[in-house]
């Protein structure tokens, strides 16, 4: 970053802002990949929700036959729909070394602190090594993360517990309000950056060409997630909890019986 910054003369809240945005460039193609997988999914969904409880129900009654076959069927799905499971299952992780490194790079020259970090060149913020006594940076990234969530959802995995999920990393980013507002300012202008660039990006893979480019499915109007209210995901909580306080039950009952 530093290498930028002298390369470039930029100040240093915007040598903050291009290093982010050159982050998410770099991670582009995996992300452009991960959503052709994910979006490929979709209408597939109850056929992939119908195997995943057949191997939940084998699971609970140790049927590993029943498993096998199960298994062995999700496979087959996979390769019919053009989709590789470990490359979903290792996407998150090939992109950890550049989002961690970025963050905490820019963390601990904030922290150490470079001393040029005082005078950013914007007015309004004018020292990145301190946390923004306003509050406003975390909010704004906090608003810019929950409208990622909202336009990113259509694209995620179809799963029924998937818009609640969305709902609980919604309740979750309120709890970042007050980590992000001790955090140095440069640190969260970096965050808010990484997130507006996502939304971009995002955006950018909504255009019919550019998915066309990158091979990820058209999807047809009304297919994909829908948002659900907090008090609908409070009840999918309350019936899942309930439903597995009950399958706890059964299984150590079913444990008794054989002894």
């Amino acid at each position: 970053m530093e290498l930028l910054q002298v390369s470039t003369g930029l100040p240093w809240i915007w040598t903050i802002v291009g290093a982010a945005v050159l982050s998410r460039a770099i991670l582009f193609p995996i992300s452009a990949k991960t959503m052709k997988q994910s979006v490929s999914l979709i209408p597939h969904q109850p056929e992939i929700n119908a195997l995943r409880e057949q191997m939940v129900q084998a699971q609970r009654s140790k049927d590993p036959l029943q498993m096998q076959k199960a298994v062995l069927k999700q496979r087959v799905l996979y390769e019919k729909i053009g989709v590789s499971l470990p490359m979903m299952m290792a996407a998150p992780f090939l992109q950890l070394p550049v989002t961690l490194g970025m963050f905490f790079g820019v963390k601990r020259i904030c922290e150490f602190p470079v001393e040029q970090l005082k005078w950013s060149g914007l007015d309004i913020l004018p020292n990145l090594t301190i946390a923004d006594p306003t509050y406003i940076l975390p909010l704004v990234a906090t608003a810019a993360m929950n409208f990622q969530l909202t336009i990113g959802m259509k694209d995620m995995s179809a799963a029924p517990q998937m818009p609640h999920l969305i709902n609980l990393f919604r309740v979750l980013s309120l709890v970042g309000v007050p980590i992000m507002a001790h955090l140095p300012s440069g640190v969260v202008v970096y965050l808010l950056t990484s997130i507006l660039a996502m939304t971009a990006q995002t955006l950018l893979l909504r255009v019919p060409a550019v998915r066309r480019a990158f091979g990820i499915p058209i999807l047809a109007q009304g297919v994909g997630n829908k948002s659900v209210s907090m008090s609908e995901s409070v009840q999918y909580a309350s019936k899942w909890f309930k439903q597995k306080m009950e399958e706890a039950k059964e299984d150590a009952i079913k444990a008794r019986n054989r002894r």
